[in-house]
């Protein structure tokens, strides 16, 4: 399944771009570069490139950011931002296996590349790696620390199936990243799924504290609430029934 948060995160918004000091990058990233182009070409290569991206027209976009790199004469910060693109639209066209090496790439040269171990993380859910995909993802929240990227993160591996996995991962959000409307919501959900109704309504009322006006959620509590008290009944019968025997 598709995950909800790469474009905005890696295509539309350049975030946390670290600077990298080695022109060996380039052969980490099989890049063909030749020195000798020049920024202002570089610029246009990359404008197409977002262009194309936003058109879904990512062939078009793998090869104006390759034509973007080889204009460059030096590995920097730049650089490094084209080599990201150049992974989305590798992803996007269903090239996983060549995203995840371009991305290596760049981990290698620096380990704690928030965007690398994010879009990482985000191409083995698509992959259906739960294990890989909750540690990149992990790092990158952790290296992070911010409340949204966590939030993003655990949707996506909600959106992926991977409710165990989610579940661990919500268990090493900080406070305001599980105070999140969407991820309040999405536990109900899950801790329904488990029918562990006791912490399915205990999120409910949470939720309601902060939005009580949501009506789906009032009614979601009422289930719950039945729910509990429905199970409660059982278990008080079935204890009644064995110290009658």
């Amino acid at each position: 399944m598709e995950t909800l948060i790469w474009y905005n995160q890696i295509v539309m918004k350049k975030r946390f771009f670290l600077q990298l000091c080695s022109l060996s990058l380039i052969a980490a990233l099989v890049l063909p570069m030749t020195g000798c182009g020049s920024k202002r070409r570089q610029e246009e290569y990359k404008r197409d490139g977002i262009e194309a991206m936003q058109e879904e027209k990512y062939d078009k976009a793998l090869k104006c950011f390759l034509n973007a790199l080889s204009q460059s004469g030096s590995v920097g910060r730049e650089e490094k931002d084209l080599a990201l693109y150049k992974a989305s639209a590798q992803y996007k066209l269903g090239k996983s296996g060549e995203a995840l090496k371009t991305l290596q790439g760049l981990l290698e040269f620096d380990q704690r590349d928030v965007n690398a171990l994010y879009l990482m993380g985000l191409i083995y859910c698509d992959c259906n790696k739960p294990d890989k995909a909750l540690s990149y993802l992990t790092k990158a929240c952790s290296v992070s620390g911010k409340a949204a990227l966590y939030e993003n993160a655990y949707l996506s591996l909600i959106n992926a199936g991977m409710s165990e996995e989610a579940g661990t991962f919500y268990d090493k959000m900080p406070k305001e990243a599980r105070a999140s409307k969407e991820v309040v919501r999405l536990r109900v959900i899950e801790y329904e799924k488990e029918s562990d109704f006791s912490n399915a309504l205990d999120c409910a009322e949470s939720y309601l504290k902060q939005y009580p006006d949501d009506e789906d959620m009032t009614k979601e509590k009422d289930f719950l609430t039945t729910a509990l008290k429905s199970v409660s009944d059982d278990s008080s019968d079935t204890a009644e029934t064995v110290e009658n025997n």
